[in-house]
């Protein structure tokens, strides 16, 4: 029984190792692409120079901007500030508005969205 739950226990300790080394193995580009699905799939509605769009849209958006230039962006926070948190245009920031009407920064947001990725695989 002592030898049962000894190796059970090991058994528990090395899978939680192993999910926090495959978060941490996660390459940038896999990270930016999580993050794209998140908005792609997301019922909030995301806002750019005042107008409305839907998740299906804004990543859509999103991944024009990040084609356009190219290999520039290297990092999920290459993509988060220059890419997914302003125009480019106007340089004013993107907001998420939640179903209640609260809006904060699309930065934000999406920081939030990858600390989740990170904790949880």
């Amino acid at each position: 029984m002592v030898r049962t739950l000894i190796f059970l226990s090991c058994l528990f300790l090395g899978s939680i190792s192993l999910a926090h080394a495959s978060t941490n193995n996660l390459s940038e580009q896999e990270k930016i692409s999580y993050l794209l699905n998140i908005i792609g799939t997301s019922k909030l509605i995301f806002i750019r120079n005042g107008v409305e769009y839907p998740g299906r849209e804004a990543k859509a958006h999103l991944q024009k901007k990040r084609e356009a230039v190219g290999n520039a962006i290297q990092t999920v926070d290459d993509f988060i500030n220059n890419i997914a948190s302003h125009s480019s245009i106007t340089g004013k920031p993107y907001y998420i508005e939640f179903p209640d009407g609260t809006k904060i920064e699309s930065e934000k947001w999406l920081r939030d969205k990858l600390t989740d990725l990170q904790a949880h695989k």
